[in-house]
C-alpha cells in the first residue's frame, strides 16, 4: 500500500521548464532536491518516536529528470500517517509536504520572473 501526495500547480510548472533551456532544467531540478531534503527533515521531525525506526527511515531519492519522492518504507508508516480504526492518524508526512509547498512554489517563481 501506497501514499501520494502532490503539490497543485507544480506539474504544470514542470511541465513548461522542460521546454525551456538546459541551465532552467538544471536549476529546477536543484531547487526540487533542497525542496525534497527539507520535506525529508520536516517529516523526520514530525514522526512519532518511539524506537526511532520510523524516523530514521524516511529518505528522498530522485525518482525521475524533475522529480523526487520522499519515502518511508517501514511496512507501518501508511498504518501511523492515516491511523486505522483503533489508533488515531499521526501524519508526519503530510505536514511536512503542506509546509514545503508555498516555499518551493515562491522560490521556482523567483526563477523565472524576470
Amino acid at each position: 500500500m501506497s501514499l501520494t501526495y502532490k503539490m497543485k500547480g507544480l506539474d504544470k510548472f514542470i511541465r513548461s521548464t522542460q521546454q525551456k533551456g538546459r541551465k532552467a532544467r538544471i536549476a529546477v531540478n536543484q531547487e526540487l532536491n533542497r525542496s525534497s531534503l527539507r520535506v525529508e527533515r520536516a517529516a523526520k521531525l514530525y514522526a512519532p518516536w518511539d524506537t526511532g525506526w520510523l524516523s530514521e527511515s524516511i529518505y528522498s531519492m530522485q525518482a525521475s529528470a524533475l522529480g523526487y519522492k520522499v519515502i518511508s518504507p517501514v511496512y507501518y508508516s501508511i498504518y501511523v500517517e492515516l491511523g486505522t480504526r483503533k489508533m488515531n492518524a499521526q501524519p508526519f508526512l503530510e505536514p511536512a509536504v503542506r509546509e514545503e509547498e508555498p516555499k518551493l512554489m515562491r522560490n521556482l517563481n523567483k526563477m523565472f520572473r524576470k
